[in-house]
């Protein structure tokens, strides 16, 4: 051989000196390292098993659920738009007048 023996070790002078079935060994490696992280990053970034975070399959009565949440969204985005209409009044009027006071304050705390 071309090298230095360290041990169990072989220090090649040139990567041509290196035996074939050990660069081999290091592409493939390299190339499953890679293929490895690909399909990680794949599953954590894609979602996949979006449906099967609890264990069940999605069925008919979550997008039944979907409906429901998203009309209560809906209704809640309608409020907090005529909230800021109410708002935007007191302001352009005057500021510290009892109705705009009134309209500052927070809603109480059971709506």
């Amino acid at each position: 051989m071309n090298g230095q023996e360290q041990g169990q070790f072989t220090i090649y002078a040139a990567e041509a000196a290196i035996p074939r079935y050990q660069r081999a060994w290091v592409w493939g490696l390299a190339a499953l390292a890679i293929l490895g992280c690909g399909l990680a990053a794949g599953w954590l970034l894609g979602g996949a098993g979006a449906g099967f975070r609890d264990g069940t399959r999605p069925t008919v009565r979550s997008s039944v659920d979907s409906g429901a949440l998203l009309t209560r969204q809906q209704a809640a985005n309608q409020e907090l738009r005529a909230r800021i209409a109410r708002l935007e009044q007191a302001l352009r009027g005057d500021a510290c007048g009892a109705a705009a006071l009134e309209t500052l304050l927070p809603p109480p705390a059971g709506r």
